[in-house]
């Protein structure tokens, strides 16, 4: 009996034992007890991520697609700008490529799992093959808008890097389309900003003078508000100087700065800020006795970083107004011989930006 006994008391431990092996190879097997229900679950990509991605990506088709027709182009104009949008398009595609491909780059390699960051020789012959001057058109006019659009609620830097993209994209459509003589799809844009409202706000009895140095909304508008008197008093100086052709613009334009700072003493106000006082006069630099049609481009495109640093600093109608009024003074520039900058209201170095990945070879 005392034998039977041992051996029916035994038995249960041997049973738990084959029990608790079996829920671990269960656990071990699915995961359900061991593994949160969320631990696969991506992080949450902000506006600001994708509106970046989606701008490598259009803008990287954009190169593809102008690449291909080139080089299915013959010798004249034609090929030489879209040599102008290729290496436009190259060196936004740099500026915007996600960090994990610029990493697999610098180092030589592309990473297979980004596939923005990689495309197949077919991929390309494809793009090649239904590319037109009519679709690169469209394309870059579409990406240019959209970019524009996405920099209204992204984050500060890359707000200003997406209206640079943007601006410089339109702007190349239409230099194309004016090549090609084939129509800007509407709408058209009109390059001028939006009217600012006039309602009152209060604000403090006194304001405190911005920091002509610090990183703010009140600083930056302060100094756009002194570039465009700047601007006011040397179109009106050198209007005198130029020639029959050329006055006309330079009344348009000068016409256009004389509400750009009625707006933008607005938008100080608005956000209770000091309007700066006007300087009796400002010294022109020594180009404009040379060559007043290009000293008008150089003041425009000189105009473009306060711009973008407006764009950065600032939120809704501000920002708004800041990204029209770049759009507007790169075409101003234009108009008076500039070039067309890759990321126009950026300073930086080209060569500084990392290269794109080498594309991957399919068998």
């Amino acid at each position: 009996m005392d034998e039977q006994t041992r051996e029916k008391r035994q038995s249960p431990a041997w049973g738990r034992l084959l029990l608790i092996s079996v829920v671990a190879l269960l656990v071990a097997g699915t995961g359900i007890l061991l593994l949160p229900r969320d631990s696969g679950t991506p992080p949450e990509v902000s506006f600001s991520e994708s509106a970046l991605a989606s701008a490598f990506a259009d803008t990287k088709s954009l190169q593809e697609s102008a690449a291909g027709l080139m080089a299915a182009a013959g010798s004249g104009s034609q090929t030489a700008a879209l040599d102008d949008a290729v290496t436009l398009l190259t060196t936004q595609s740099r500026a915007l490529l996600p960090p994990s491909a610029a990493a697999s780059a610098m180092v030589g390699t592309a990473d297979p799992a980004d596939s923005s960051a990689t495309s197949t020789a077919s991929d390309k012959d494809g793009t090649a093959a239904k590319a037109t001057p009519t679709s690169v058109v469209a394309g870059l006019t579409a990406s240019g808008r959209q970019r524009l659009d996405d920099a209204r609620e992204a984050d500060g830097g890359t707000a200003r890097l997406l209206a640079a993209v943007g601006s410089a994209q339109l702007l190349q459509g239409e230099k194309l389309a004016a090549v090609w003589q084939v129509p800007v799809p509407s709408p058209t844009s009109s390059g001028n900003p939006p009217a600012t409202t006039s309602a009152v706000h209060q604000c403090p009895s006194v304001s405190p003078t911005p920091d002509a140095t610090a990183a703010t909304t009140d600083a930056a508008l302060a100094a756009t508000v002194r570039s465009e008197q700047e601007a006011v008093y040397i179109y009106q100086v050198t209007l005198k100087r130029l020639d029959a052709g050329a006055t006309a613009q330079a009344a348009k334009d000068l016409a256009v700065h004389e509400r750009l700072l009625q707006q933008a003493e607005a938008l100080t106000r608005r956000n209770c800020g000091d309007v700066p006082t006007r300087e009796a006069g400002y010294r022109l630099p020594a180009q404009f006795a040379e060559d007043p049609a290009a000293g008008l481009g150089a003041l425009e495109t000189d105009s473009l970083e306060g711009f973008g640093d407006l764009i950065a600093l600032s939120t809704g109608e501000t920002r708004a107004w800041a990204a029209s009024s770049l759009l507007a003074a790169v075409r101003r520039s234009l108009d008076w011989g500039a070039t067309l900058a890759a990321l126009p209201g950026l300073e930086l170095d080209v060569d500084d930006l990392p290269p794109l990945p080498t594309p991957t070879r399919s068998e």
